[in-house]
């Protein structure tokens, strides 16, 4: 199918479905969250300044600091299920990604490069709990971060727990040999080529809101309330644009994927790998190649589970995480 068909496909889609978002701001989420879930200590809102960026995060609990970094096309509040969990624990810091939400969007391409996002969490952590270990929870981005934090910053990292994301240098390596995840990932092309954001963006990015949320809704795994909450940071300016620029800045193109790092460090840190089954955006053969990254790795299954189950199977998720970092090391 060549592309301008299917931008047009998918700007016809998107005017039938037009919808406003609510409205709501951030304010709001954290009010909602509040009033959701039965917390000890409310959630709150901060900002960190790192470099030349602000992060947005919210905060709940206390105890060890955990860190839970969300993927695309998300914010902090695809975290709900584990927020209420964590906090009953730890101290459980829920981040925007650097252009997500309330967080910045520098406009520079190379801004969102793996290394730099991986310096930014290292200072962030720094802010939060000075030079002490913390825990890190990653999911699909927020995953491939995760793994290449704790291959950089070993000293850093607790206990790792990534959901659905390979690290980022086994993605790369997989992108370069693997016939399978080179077609599954073509997907990356159009959602990086400027008509194919114009098409995603349209009607404050309802597309891209419905493709990633409107089966959760469908689920009742988020309220209609919750819904909004999603689209209506995903509508804010230049975060659609901001969130994309992940791919375009780590994400190799035919011309250059061979030119890309090849370099294999491994995770020291216990990790832990919950691998949502049916999961299409990766290919399960990553699974079997991990061992070679991780010193200290754990695998759970989840049969049927796709690629967001800290939202459909947030339950199993939840006593998975909690089991994990409360087993003794070693």
């Amino acid at each position: 199918m060549r592309l301008n068909y299917l931008f047009v496909t998918l700007l016809f889609a998107c005017c039938a479905h037009a919808n406003n978002p609510s409205g709501t701001t951030d304010s709001v989420a954290v009010a909602h969250f509040n009033q959701t879930y039965s917390m000890t200590a409310p959630l709150t809102e901060g900002y960190a300044k790192v470099g030349d960026v602000n992060y947005h995060y919210v905060s709940a609990g206390e105890g060890p600091l955990v860190i839970l970094y969300h993927g695309f096309p998300s914010f902090w509040y695809a975290w709900k299920f584990q927020i209420a969990e964590l906090a009953k624990h730890y101290r459980v810091v829920a981040v925007d990604g650097l252009g997500s939400n309330l967080s910045d969007k520098p406009s520079a391409i190379g801004r969102y490069r793996i290394d730099k996002l991986a310096e930014d969490l290292n200072q962030l952590a720094y802010q939060l709990s000075d030079d002490k270990t913390f825990h890190l929870i990653g999911h699909d981005w927020g995953g491939a971060l995760s793994w290449a934090f704790a291959q950089r910053y070993p000293q850093r990292v607790e206990k790792l727990i990534v959901l659905n994301a390979p690290p980022y240098n086994l993605f790369l390596e997989l992108l370069r040999n693997n016939a399978q995840q080179q077609k599954v990932s073509r997907y990356i092309d159009i959602l990086s080529h400027p008509m194919g954001e114009a098409v995603l963006g349209f009607n404050d990015s309802y597309l891209i809101w419905s493709m990633a949320y409107q089966k959760h809704l469908d689920h009742n795994t988020i309220s209609k309330t919750e819904a909004d909450l999603f689209r209506q940071a995903l509508a804010r300016p230049q975060a659609l644009h901001s969130a994309i620029n992940w791919y375009r800045a780590n994400t190799p193109t035919r011309d250059n994927i061979n030119s890309w790092p090849k370099d294999n460090p491994t995770v020291k840190a216990p990790s832990l790998l919950i691998w949502g089954v049916k999961d299409k955006t990766f290919v399960a053969e990553f699974l079997e190649l991990l061992p070679n990254y991780v010193d200290q790795l754990t695998i759970e299954r989840l049969p049927n589970a796709a690629h967001w189950p800290s939202l459909s199977h947030a339950e199993r998720v939840n006593r998975t995480i909690i089991d994990f970092l409360k087993a003794p090391q070693g």
